[in-house]
């Protein structure tokens, strides 16, 4: 799987949006200390992509080049709180257009 292009990204709308251009990802999470975000192709091979733009809680990346359903994608949120210990993987497979 090829890297995409990335650039920061906004805090809104949550989930993936669809802009016409590319796809916006934001995941609000008030605990999380990193997250990634996870892409699979046609063959379920992954590729995770840190996101390093926070906004008040907010993680956002754009990928300029991105498509609805193709390739599909999820959040990986990690935190330092035990009681959430680990990496979670978040689901949110549906690009809002």
């Amino acid at each position: 799987m090829t890297p995409p292009r990335l650039r920061p990204g906004h805090s809104y709308p949550l989930g993936a949006t669809w802009d016409g251009a590319g796809v916006n990802f934001a995941l609000f999470s008030e605990n999380a200390t990193g997250v990634e975000l996870c892409l699979f192709d046609e063959q379920c091979r992954e590729m995770r992509i840190p996101i390093r733009e926070q906004t008040e809680h907010v993680w956002h990346i754009y990928l300029p080049e991105a498509r609805p359903g193709a390739p599909r994608a999820r959040f990986a949120a990690r935190t330092l709180n035990p009681a959430l210990a680990g990496a979670a993987v978040l689901s949110d497979e549906c690009i809002h257009e």
